[in-house]
């Protein structure tokens, strides 16, 4: 199983585009519902899962699937493609129509994720016989007619194809993706350590290092869409200064970083200031303070960690927000109870954009300690305490929400609220105090307890989950 790593510069526009009809149709959500309740976001489809790829390899990472999925410095196609030139009847399922179009072994079959009823029964391609039937000899020709757009019809294509001037400069260079292997980057295969920690990285995040190791004077960096408010400010603002130094950490100094995220009604590159080498000691110190400050609360309390990195995160937005949000918002945030509000959906986004630049913080350190750079007095300690503090850092599904989809209660609310007191202590930000009535106080033990009761239901159901005749209840 082969994932993408860094894309061509070649796709950056038509990621663009996918990214901005994204957005669009985020922003016709929030428009459908100007002033009434959002409705649980269903109608995004995969937009809505933001965090799916880099989760799935994730998963993949700790399977006994481990072994056989990697991420490629590239495309994965396009090694895909290339590695099953050379195994005699290689059998590729991909989800790109693409992939039809390389050189194969003539027994060599491709099969379409779309094309797939169950296990046992699918529909399988071979590009030998297509060629063959198209009266080809190879359908890369096929592929450069496509690209040229000279006609429309799969006849008059083919016709086209049968003409092409296969030693033309211009087709020469275009078969090339699809009949010679690409080009290995020269930091690979020099440093094994690095290479491991290349295998733990985000797709977002590999694009990042991979062109900052081969020292590109402009990197781009193309961050998740989240689902949030389209009226308020990017969620993307959040946490901005831990990816900051993140960035700062790998790219080279001559180098502009530029994120592309949403900003007002549109996605469009956002430059990044980095720190200068000699002056990112000042940040890792401060990072490594808090982190070590974290830690040292979170056992005090025996809080599990997926709660620790969650209260993090939000410290982070508290810190940044002009004026916090309700504290019974942000209860029903951290746990998942999704109320049918705008607010509560860009407060989600805005907790998962600091949550996910930790996350980019974490990787990209990783990569730094295993380049084992030159790095100022005191750098490479701190960095190293940083990397140990989040060792604990947990997964995506313990961490990220889907707006509408449970997932594991971090706390009670009771023992929100009081670990809550202390992170906006921390963060330094009064306590907001809400005067309730006595008349909502009784509504809200009611639902407290309504809601105890269908915590100690999903119990019940879980510990009984492991019992193979539950299934005949």
């Amino acid at each position: 199983m082969l994932f993408d790593g860094a894309l061509p510069s070649s796709k950056q526009a038509e990621r663009l585009s996918r990214t901005e009809q994204n957005n669009r149709r985020v922003q016709q959500l929030r428009a459908s519902y100007a002033t009434g309740a959002c409705p649980i976001p269903t109608y995004l489809g995969s937009t809505s899962y933001a965090f799916l790829a880099p989760s799935l390899r994730e998963a993949l990472a700790r399977s006994s699937f481990a072994a056989k999925a990697q991420i490629v410095p590239g495309e994965a196609d396009d090694f895909c493609g290339l590695k099953a030139k050379d195994v005699p009847r290689s059998i590729i399922f991909t989800s790109d129509t693409d992939l039809l179009l390389f050189n194969y072994h003539p027994e060599t079959l491709i099969v379409l994720f779309k094309d797939i009823d169950s296990v046992k029964s699918f529909k399988a391609y071979s590009p030998q016989q297509i060629a063959q039937k198209l009266q080809l000899t190879s359908l890369v020709p096929f592929a450069w007619v496509i690209s040229q757009r000279t006609s429309e019809g799969q006849n008059e294509l083919a016709c086209d194809a049968r003409s092409v001037d296969i030693h033309s400069s211009l087709y020469t260079d275009f078969s090339q993706r699809y009949t010679e292997p690409g080009i290995t980057p020269t930091y690979i295969g020099k440093c094994p350590p690095l290479e491991l920690s290349l295998q733990a990285l985000d797709v977002r995040v590999f694009e990042f290092v991979h062109e900052s190791l081969l020292g590109s004077s402009r990197i781009t960096v193309h961050l998740p869409l989240l689902v949030e408010d389209s009226n308020q400010a990017s969620a993307w603002n959040m946490a901005q200064d831990i990816r900051i130094f993140a960035y700062s950490l790998l790219a080279p100094p001559a180098s502009n970083v530029h994120e592309y995220r949403r900003k007002a009604q549109g996605i469009s590159s956002q430059p990044i200031s980095t720190y200068t080498s000699t002056n990112l000691a000042v940040p890792a110190k401060d990072v490594e303070a808090r982190m070590s400050a974290l830690h040292r609360w979170a056992k005090s309390k025996i809080i599990d960690p997926t709660l620790l990195w969650t209260l993090f995160a939000l410290g982070v937005v508290l810190a940044e927000l002009n004026t916090p949000p309700p504290l019974q918002m942000l209860l029903r945030v951290l746990n998942a109870e999704f109320d049918n509000t705008w607010a509560f959906l860009q407060l989600t986004a805005r907790v998962q954009a600091s949550m996910y630049s930790l996350r980019m913080l974490k990787q990209i350190i990783a990569i730094r300690l295993a380049t084992n750079q030159t790095v100022v007095p005191g750098l490479s300690e701190y960095l190293s305490d940083i990397d140990k503090h989040m060792s604990t850092f947990p997964a995506i599904p313990d961490m990220f929400s889907v707006p509408g989809q449970s997932k594991r209660v971090l706390a009670e609310h009771g023992a929100l609220t009081e670990y809550m007191k202390e992170i906006y202590s921390s963060a330094g930000v009064e306590f907001p105090v809400e005067h309730v009535s006595n008349k909502r106080k009784k509504k809200q033990a009611r639902e407290a307890e309504r809601k105890q009761k269908k915590a100690d239901q999903r119990q019940q159901l879980r510990s009984t989950s492991s019992n193979t005749f539950s299934v005949l209840d």
